[in-house]
């Protein structure tokens, strides 16, 4: 309880850098508590990873699937996908620190290290992956909308980018709204980058509303 109590802590220091929209203090911060994340994540009463797991089962069938979990941390989506059969899964995040960990649990084919916006990321190959899952990593102070161009980049045509948004980062930050990303959906289907496949609401911490989002690459 004592550690859990430590992390809820450390959360809500958090929640301050976010709310500067400092991204490079937000990735110390997970390098320097990615032990403290690791050891109390599952206690700490999240629920979005669960339902992004979900989503992702109904649309990617095939276990053989190669999947690029993005903005993985500590390995908990790959953990959870592993437990349905799916083992071909690489990993990317912005902190050293959490794949650090993650990379001692020899659960992921590769990882890659790099902070996620607009430029072309380091090390991944162009339309490579059947899917992109991201559960918690658009956020304020973290990753925008603008960065899905880039990311259906390193899709396979007819691939899926499946990720969650909180409804606190959406009340942040105006980049993040459920309006600011409709109509950017509108223009990525116009421009045949993306189109939105499904949203399912479920919940972030506790109470917290949040959303998954599908789309697919066209």
């Amino acid at each position: 309880m004592a550690n859990l109590d430590e992390y809820l802590k450390e959360r809500r220091r958090l929640h301050d850098i976010m709310a500067r929209e400092s991204v490079g203090e937000v990735l110390q911060w997970y390098d320097e508590c990615a032990d403290l994340y690791d050891r109390n994540v599952n206690s700490a009463g999240f629920t979005f990873q669960k339902t992004t797991v979900e989503v992702t089962l109904e649309y990617v069938k095939d276990k053989k699937a190669l999947i690029l979990d993005v903005g993985a941390g500590t390995g908990l989506i790959c953990e959870m996908l592993r437990l349905q059969g799916y083992t071909n899964i690489d990993a990317h995040d912005g902190s050293q620190g959490m794949l650090d960990i993650a990379r001692k649990k020899n659960i992921y084919r590769k990882l890659f290290c790099s902070f996620i916006g607009t430029e072309p990321l380091p090390d991944l190959e162009e339309g490579n992956y059947d899917a992109l899952v991201s559960a918690g990593v658009f956020a304020h102070g973290a990753v925008y909308y603008e960065s899905i161009p880039l990311l259906m980049k390193y899709l396979k045509k007819g691939g899926y980018l499946i990720f969650s948004v909180s409804q606190l980062s959406m009340n942040k930050s105006p980049r993040l709204t459920k309006e600011a990303l409709s109509r950017l959906s509108e223009n990525w289907q116009e421009t045949n980058i993306c189109s939105m496949v499904s949203v399912k609401d479920t919940f972030h911490i506790n109470k917290e509303l949040a959303f998954v989002y599908t789309f697919v690459k066209l």
